[in-house]
């Protein structure tokens, strides 16, 4: 829960520390950290409290003390060695115990770097409230980038090592846990216990529903995602193992494809069935040029004009998400509208669809002034 209320930047830097305190040795580390710490603070302390010059017979303010404690890490000193023995073991201890960490860090570093699938699961302990995805394909990295784009983290769980988006998926900073997603065992390495919900995206039905159910058993109650190309089998899924979303990829793209093999200014289209009768919820971008009669119109006149609902608007790079009413259409905006498959129609004679914006731009998409 601490991840969702910490800004992404500070988790950036947060997890990689974690991380590398949660490698294996990281006891014996740790405990040789902390005795560093407790020679260095003892050695400003005592030099601060004690140490006298031989020479000048003046003592040293903090400053002082800090500086040659940091000095002694370097195997100098600005101080003749002093005459008292606790002072003079300090003056012997904190080069050692520096060097000591030193060497044990730039090893467990070095470690870290050759032992990388290791470093995927220790980072991928450091997540809670995230999203597995399970299987990396052309599907599946486009949902990982939109989750991301939500504000959400991911940890892909992925079998083929020469996947060909494992380089793009390690630019957007996601763990990768190579393994069966099936196993026990590599949903642990997923931190699933600590995850929000799970997305079982490989191309085989069966396989997803059987990571599914182990993910359910696992911890259940969790929330799965479930990609299936059969619309039956998904909706049995759906029902008869309280899955709770199917989606079925032919139900989700066939509504797009039929309204694409039409000439409708179309960019997406859902399917929204009430019983007997099929009904589609349509989306759509257009460009507006400055020849547009739609230029100066409100948000609220266009909705009422052409029975539309307007979703976003881009305005000189200002992004405006349901947009109010007394909104200004200016020429050079963006804007996404819902609206009949007739209305899309008409309101790309008066301004052009963002696919269509390059045709507008060679002359061939042309702009009527009559509504």
């Amino acid at each position: 829960m601490i991840t969702r209320k910490l800004p992404r930047w500070l988790n950036r830097i947060r997890r990689p520390i974690l991380a590398y305190f949660r490698m294996p040795g990281s006891l014996g580390f740790g405990l040789l950290l902390l005795t560093f710490l407790v020679i260095f603070a003892g050695s400003v302390l005592d030099l601060k409290l004690t140490y006298v010059h031989p020479e000048t017979g003046k003592g040293l303010d903090w400053i002082g003390a800090l500086y040659t404690v940091f000095m002694l890490l370097v195997f100098e000193s600005p101080l003749p060695l002093p005459q008292s023995p606790i002072t003079r073991l300090a003056f012997f201890l904190v080069p050692i115990s520096g060097f000591l960490v030193l060497g044990q860090g730039v090893f467990r570093l070095g470690n870290t770097m050759l032992k990388r699938d290791l470093w995927e699961k220790v980072m991928a302990s450091t997540y809670s409230e995230h999203t597995i995805v399970c299987g990396l394909g052309k599907i599946s990295i486009r949902v990982i980038q939109r989750i991301l784009d939500l504000r959400h983290e991911v940890v892909v769980i992925e079998n083929n090592r020469d996947n060909q988006y494992l380089e793009q998926l390690r630019r957007l900073r996601v763990p990768v846990i190579f393994g069966d997603a099936h196993r026990p065992d590599t949903l642990e390495s997923a931190n699933i216990r600590a995850a929000e919900a799970i997305v079982p995206c490989t191309s085989d039905d069966m396989t997803n529903l059987s990571i599914a159910l182990e993910a359910r058993r696992m911890v259940p109650g969790m929330k799965v995602v479930l990609r299936m190309a059969d619309t039956r089998l998904a909706e049995n899924v759906r029902s008869g193992f309280d899955i709770h979303t199917a989606f079925s990829i032919p139900e989700i793209a066939a509504p797009a494809f039929a309204a694409a093999s039409t000439q409708a200014p179309l960019d997406h289209a859902i399917a929204f069935d009430e019983g007997n009768r099929r009904n589609l919820i349509t989306i759509t971008k257009f460009n507006l040029v400055p020849e547009s009669i739609l230029v100066g119109y409100t948000v609220g006149q266009l909705e009422d004009q052409f029975e539309v609902a307007v979703i976003a608007l881009s305005r000189k790079g200002e992004f405006l998400l349901h947009p109010r009413d007394d909104v200004l259409l200016l020429a050079g905006c963006r804007f996404v509208v819902s609206a009949s498959i007739e209305t899309l129609n008409q309101l790309a004679r008066l301004t052009p669809p963002a696919r269509e914006y390059d045709h507008y731009l060679k002359g061939t998409w042309k702009i009527s002034d009559q509504i």
